[in-house]
């Protein structure tokens, strides 16, 4: 059995995550299916990017909404690029993993790492992305973030000169 999901893996998938690993259940048939499954998927770039988050943990006693803005444009097609430079199944698994991180890095990085408005970096290790921002915090008296996403790059190598700082997660 062990030499058999080594050879099914091996021969069917070109990238695995743990976490999708983790989900397989059954016996080796049911495995083989849902590889086929996983390979054929496709990407759909016709899902909208989200607008807005609440934050989960609180700012102080207020909560915080953070409104995204999108670099996402007939020349610059974000979509296109989260789907060529991640290995996202689809749009949503990706903005469930932004928002979780977001969700990580604020509020618990206002006022140290995220100090003033400007770009900043987020790698996320377990997908080998760095996802570029331009955070906006001057409307925290109002209880609201504005982060606009430049763009995903596919590795953890970016220039740091361009950026306040680097969050790794």
């Amino acid at each position: 059995m062990k030499n058999l999901v080594k050879k099914i893996i091996k021969e069917y998938l070109e990238e695995a995550r743990l976490s999708d690993i983790l989900n397989v259940k059954g016996g080796e048939g049911e495995l083989r299916d849902f590889l086929e499954k996983e390979k054929s998927k496709t990407f759909d770039v016709d899902r909208e990017l989200p607008t807005q988050l609440t934050l989960k943990k609180r700012y102080g006693k207020n909560k915080i909404k953070v409104l995204y803005e999108w670099f996402d444009n007939s020349k610059h097609d974000l979509k296109n690029r989260i789907r060529q430079r991640s290995n996202f199944k689809d749009i949503s698994e990706f903005t469930e993993i932004f928002n979780n991180t977001i969700n990580k890095l604020l509020p618990n990085e206002l006022g140290k790492g995220v100090s003033e408005n400007g770009r900043y970096a987020i790698t996320i290790k377990e997908y080998n992305i760095t996802i570029i921002v331009v955070i906006n915090i001057n409307e925290l008296d109002s209880n609201r973030i504005i982060i606009n996403v430049i763009t995903i790059l596919p590795s953890t190598h970016i220039d740091t000169r361009n950026i306040i700082d680097l969050f790794v997660y």
